[in-house]
């Protein structure tokens, strides 16, 4: 696994800006962990890409996460600092294995939703239809001709996906500082870390821009230099 710094930051942030936010996380994965296919990201489990997202988070930009939220109770901006290592744990215990059981006499199975699922139901405009796309992907209801016959499978098989997929999402508590009311922040790390991605990508810009105005060099070396030195010569044109 390789930090997305120098060049393939620039890389992420330039195929990112364009993408879907499901994309820009297949992206990100692609550039830090080079001799996988894009396809393979695509379909592990969405707690297996988000596991992945939080390591390559913590090799690029380290060990803590640190943001912003609003209490839901006051509207007070709650600063926050989250260690990668804390919500790691959270996957330890997580099954890849899909589940299955007899519902009225019929076997049914499902499996992890992947971010492939993701990306296909996305494109159906009605929410309804879209979340039965999901279902058919992700279980052997594609056998049932019509779900609208059989709403007890449907209602049963969307208890367990939210079973089987309630482990997979980050959550983590947070406290106000000015009415000490307790948050639950659910954290979209693939939305988090392209945030950081496209804010330091943009800074790396503006560095090149002034470090290449001043010296008269070019991006690819400005790019190439180790981010102590670019801030020493920063530094110096600023004295």
């Amino acid at each position: 696994m390789r930090a997305l710094t120098g060049e393939l930051l620039l890389k992420a942030w330039d195929a990112g800006v364009s993408e879907h936010n499901l994309d820009r996380a297949l992206t990100m994965l692609c550039l830090g962990l080079p001799g996988s296919e894009r396809e393979r990201f695509a379909e592990i489990s969405i707690a297996d890409r988000n596991r992945l997202l939080l390591q390559l988070r913590a090799v690029t930009f380290g060990p803590v996460l640190k943001g912003f939220a609003t209490c839901g109770h006051c509207s007070t901006r709650i600063e926050f600092a989250l260690s990668v290592e804390a919500m790691l744990k959270q996957f330890e215990d997580i099954s890849n294995e899909g589940v299955e059981w007899l519902e009225c006499g019929r076997q049914l199975r499902l499996r992890p939703v992947n971010t492939q699922d993701l990306l296909v139901s996305s494109k159906v405009n009605d929410v309804g239809e879209a979340q039965k796309l999901l279902l058919r992907r992700c279980s052997n209801l594609g056998d049932v001709p019509s779900l609208e016959d059989a709403p007890f499978l449907v209602e049963a098989t969307l208890k367990k996906f939210d079973e089987l997929h309630e482990a997979a999402e980050l959550r983590c508590a947070i406290e106000c500082p000015e009415c000490s009311a307790n948050e639950t922040l659910d954290l979209d790390i693939a939305t988090f870390f392209w945030l950081e991605v496209r804010h330091a990508a943009q800074r790396l810009l503006r560095e090149v821009h002034v470090l290449a105005d001043a010296y008269g060099w070019s991006e690819s070396s400005i790019v190439r230099m180790p981010p102590q030195r670019r801030s020493a010569y920063l530094e110096m044109l600023n004295a």
